[in-house]
């Protein structure tokens, strides 16, 4: 009992300890949140409100231990500092429940630490004495493993390349203990450049979803022209109804996704038989040097050159697998007005991708060379010689150079005094690439000295196309000799004359 004067008070925290929402599933990763309370008790003493102070818990700390548990305590001792009584406080502690833990009711231990006054005495004369204590309470609290379904994501596939749509594919299993019902699975991208559509998320329906069971959800993905080569963030979150038809959202599940680059190709051995004047070809070949199968490739011209006209201006080359290659050949016309030397023609590969969308590729340039114009005919003499006064039957070997069949050949020889030609036409009916034959002309040499005279030829013919064109004069040499009888004089009056036919032969004009 207190002495005259004085007082005493006797008391001590009167502690518990509960986990406030103890349900978890298998394999998952949690708070919780254990709770103290503080009741407080009096054991005897009343004064000037003291009895606070031997009810207050001080310096308390809480350690959760999972003893046979199937779960992991991943928070360490906490601190809670001062609990006084008629009050109660949260510490939360973070946990892993094992993926293999099997549902049930476990025990977990928390063990609180703390400080408090039993006793405050107050003598007469106002002194105050204080017996202080330490105390070990140990709570056993109750964590249920329930049935659930739990959701994760094993794998994820891609073949969306920048600029175009292609498909995501998520696999996720259900590694939870209960099936799952009338789950829809919805994906988000928190990006725009890698898009559903015009939507920054999509929903699939999964249906019922039992333990174990994984199934692959499928989603059309867009990425922009200005998508990266690099990992762009989803998120993936089902939401189903469980064992009782309650409604339930799992945890956002994270992924990420590379959009591929857009299909490379190569062109490869290009040739050119391109010529001034003539009809030819450039041909090459061209090769997928991307990740994925490109359909319907077309090789495309899209160069547009002066005096120079592709007869077609693709090629298709069909389905090119990664690595394959396939050979295309465009016919061009190269006008008499082009000039040879080399030429930037740029190509393009059009195609459609695995969602059956038209892409083009980027520029493939390339560059071509186109020969000078080359004669349609080569001409050599044949028995080149003629004696001055005299006339011969010369021989002239044409030989078609083009690379194409001529036909409806005439030739015209023309000469100059003191050379004349009394024959001077010819007709070849057809001449293939490279084939020659001989034509025949009367030549004559009246007043000429012995030394080499030129003689000039042309060419009306028919080309592959039944255009008639006029070649380029031709110029060949005929050889002028004494004649045999060197020692008879020649008559006066017919050099006149030779004069004279050689003046109207010079004269004469060819029209064509």
């Amino acid at each position: 009992m207190p002495a005259l004067g004085g007082f005493v008070v006797a008391g001590n925290p009167e502690l518990s300890a509960s986990i406030g929402d103890n349900t978890v599933v298998s394999g998952e990763d949690t708070t919780l949140n254990v709770q103290i309370n503080n009741q407080g008790e009096i054991d005897y003493g009343s004064a000037g409100g003291l009895e606070a102070q031997v009810t207050k818990a001080r310096g308390m700390t809480v350690d959760l231990q999972s003893g046979k548990a199937p779960v992991s305590i991943e928070t360490d001792t906490q601190t809670v500092g001062q609990l006084p009584g008629e009050a109660s406080t949260e510490v939360p502690f973070d946990i892993a429940v094992a993926e293999d833990a099997e549902p049930g009711t476990y025990t977990l231990t928390a063990e609180v630490d703390y400080e408090y006054y039993s006793k405050i005495t107050q003598s007469d004369s106002g002194l105050r004495s204080y017996n202080e204590n330490t105390e070990t309470d140990t709570f056993e609290v109750t964590l249920r493993i329930e049935d659930s379904a739990r959701f994760e994501i094993v794998d994820t596939e891609s073949d969306v390349q920048v600029g175009s749509s292609g498909t995501v594919g998520v696999t996720m299993e259900n590694t939870g203990t209960e099936a799952a019902s009338d789950t829809n699975v919805k994906l988000e991208s928190p990006n725009g450049d890698m898009t559903f559509g015009q939507s920054s998320s999509a929903t699939r329906y999964a249906g019922e979803w039992k333990p174990g069971e994984r199934k692959t959800i499928e989603y059309t993905v867009t990425a922009s022209d200005d998508a990266e080569q690099q990992r762009y963030s989803f998120s993936a979150t089902a939401s189903y109804e469980d064992s009782d038809g309650v409604a339930q959202e799992s945890a956002s599940l994270s992924l990420g996704v590379m959009p591929l680059p857009e299909t490379d190709f190569e062109l490869t051995n290009v040739e050119s038989s391109l010529r001034v004047g003539e009809d030819g070809n450039i041909s090459g070949t061209i090769r997928n040097d991307g990740d994925l199968v490109a359909n319907d490739v077309v090789v495309r011209l899209t160069s547009q050159l002066q005096n120079l006209s592709p007869t077609d201006k693709e090629y298709s080359v069909g389905t090119l697998e990664p690595g394959q290659s396939a050979d295309f050949d465009l016919e061009m016309e190269v006008s008499d007005a082009a000039t040879s030397g080399p030429k930037q023609f740029v190509f393009v590969a059009e195609y459609r991708d695995s969602e059956g969308d038209s892409r083009t590729s980027d520029d493939l340039p390339t560059r071509v060379d186109v020969a000078p114009g080359s004669d349609a005919f080569a001409v050599s003499i044949v028995n080149g010689t003629v004696e001055n006064g005299g006339s011969t039957t010369i021989g002239v070997e044409v030989t078609n150079t083009a690379n194409e069949t001529l036909s409806s050949i005439s030739a015209k020889m023309f000469a100059d005094s003191p050379i004349s030609v009394s024959d001077s036409e010819a007709y070849i009916d057809e001449l293939a690439p490279g084939e020659s034959t001989t034509i025949s002309f009367s030549v004559g040499a009246s007043g000429a000295l012995p030394k080499q005279y030129p003689l000039s030829i042309d060419f009306e013919y028919d080309d592959a196309d039944d255009e008639t064109l006029l070649s380029d004069r031709y110029r060949v040499p005929i050889d002028v000799t004494e004649p045999s009888d060197s020692g008879s004089g020649f008559p006066l009056g017919l050099i006149g004359v030779g004069v004279v036919l050689v003046v109207a032969i010079g004269g004469y004009m060819r029209f064509r």
